[in-house]
């Protein structure tokens, strides 16, 4: 692994200092002080939840390319096929004292692939807080059937390289049956105090249309800005400390219509609304160590996001990057994350409320998960290096650190496996 002046990892402190709170094809990772060398990245991940719901199977190329010494382009291709089931809408469970369990039928709703979840004839409901019969738990109704997609994307990123000053320009496209998205992305990075300080400032727009397939005639239009403003400091010969703060705004159509929520006074599931605009605060704090002895580097990370929806999320994040001979290296990594839920979440409504918001959505629920991974990488030649990893993912409700009602129901986890191949010519 080459090692800075500083006695930190170079290439590899590079691309895990950047900026991580930056969203995909908004505002960029940080970069060199001067252009890459030329390179390629092809990637294969495979995504599994449990529970035969969410797969996703992704091919990803990168293509790093100097042009001159002051400037250099990147471009991206993904392309990824998705297919599985997904929750629409929680039901109420209500257990009784003879020891039945009713659960209420809703009318049919329509879901992501066009096709609709069981519905049946809706029996009366018995008498609730009576004594007899209460609420406990609930269920997710899942899509009936799979659906399947396929998403293709692609984007460019060009750098401009004068002195200690790195100008960033880049802008891309997605496709989806269902989702189109464009976006574009300015950024400045300057170094100052000797290049023991860095100053980034960072702009991101992205432009989505929504086509649900289960509407007909149906377009709505989003809109999302992400402003960036980030610093990097050398504190000693092998101690970096990096701050991140950055502001997101969404406006338009930001409901999900392949979620519903369900009402308990008509016994009914409707489509979810959600408010049409968005407000998101972010801070990222990352501390990295690098250790003579053992030639390691140690990331620590906390993150702290709030949104004007109510949800306030924690984020603690470490991993460790081992070198183990011959080219062998060696990257386990820990995270813990919790959020609390949303004004207008619940996992069942007893009527609409008056302000006209309201989501069933778990994504949208207070919870907490631990996800961890290892990744082994191997520099077969100077030119060559494969890259081998797997992750995993836990959400529990019982994790969450903020208070927020149980969403049990909703628990799951997934695994992802991840091969990679980079080239320098």
């Amino acid at each position: 692994m080459a090692v800075t002046d500083h006695g930190l990892p170079g290439r590899t402190l590079t691309a895990l200092t950047g900026a991580a709170l930056a969203l995909p094809g908004l505002v960029p990772d940080s970069q060199a002080a001067t252009p890459t060398e030329r390179q390629w990245d092809v990637g294969y991940f495979y995504y599994e939840e449990g529970d035969d719901r969410m797969r996703v199977e992704s091919l990803k190329q990168s293509l790093v390319l100097p042009l001159g010494d002051q400037l250099d382009l990147t471009l991206n291709g993904v392309r990824d096929s998705i297919s599985g089931a997904s929750p629409i809408y929680n039901l109420p469970e209500i257990r009784c004292r003879d020891g039945s369990v009713i659960t209420p039928p809703v009318i049919s709703v329509s879901g992501a692939s066009g096709t609709t979840a069981a519905g049946g004839p809706r029996p009366e409901r018995p008498a609730l807080n009576a004594g007899d019969c209460r609420i406990d738990g609930a269920r997710q109704v899942m899509l009936d059937g799979t659906f399947q997609d396929v998403r293709t994307a692609g984007d460019f990123k060009l750098n401009y390289y004068r002195g200690e000053t790195t100008l960033g320009f880049g802008a891309g496209l997605s496709r989806e049956k269902d989702y189109d998205s464009n976006f574009m992305s300015l950024d400045w990075r300057q170094e100052l105090n000797d290049k023991l300080s860095t100053l980034t400032l960072g702009y991101g727009l992205a432009s989505d249309t929504f086509t649900p397939l289960n509407k007909t005639n149906f377009s709505e239009d989003k809109e999302s800005h992400q402003f960036l403003l980030g610093l990097t400091q050398v504190l000693g010969k092998n101690d970096l400390l990096q701050t991140n703060l950055t502001f997101g705004y969404d406006q338009g159509y930001l409901t999900d219509p392949y979620k519903n929520v369900y009402l308990l006074s008509t016994n009914a599931a409707v489509e979810e609304v959600r408010p049409d605009a968005r407000r998101q605060w972010n801070l990222l704090t990352r501390y990295v160590h690098y250790f003579d002895g053992p030639k390691a580097a140690l990331h620590l990370d906390y993150r702290y996001s709030m949104s004007d929806w109510g949800i306030d999320a924690h984020t603690l994040e470490t991993f460790w990057i081992q070198p183990l001979g011959q080219g062998w290296q060696l990257v386990p990594r820990l995270r813990y994350y919790s959020q609390g839920e949303a004004d207008f979440y619940r996992s069942y409504f007893e009527s609409l409320p008056a302000n006209g918001h309201y989501s069933s959505d778990y994504r949208l629920a207070g919870f907490g998960a631990i996800s961890g991974g290892l990744k082994l990488t191997k520099q077969v030649t100077d030119q060559a290096r494969l890259d081998l990893g797997v992750e995993f993912y836990d959400r529990q409700s019982d994790y969450g650190l903020q208070g927020h009602a149980d969403s049990d129901f909703a628990d799951y986890g997934f695994t992802i496996y991840s091969l990679s191949l980079n080239l320098k010519f």
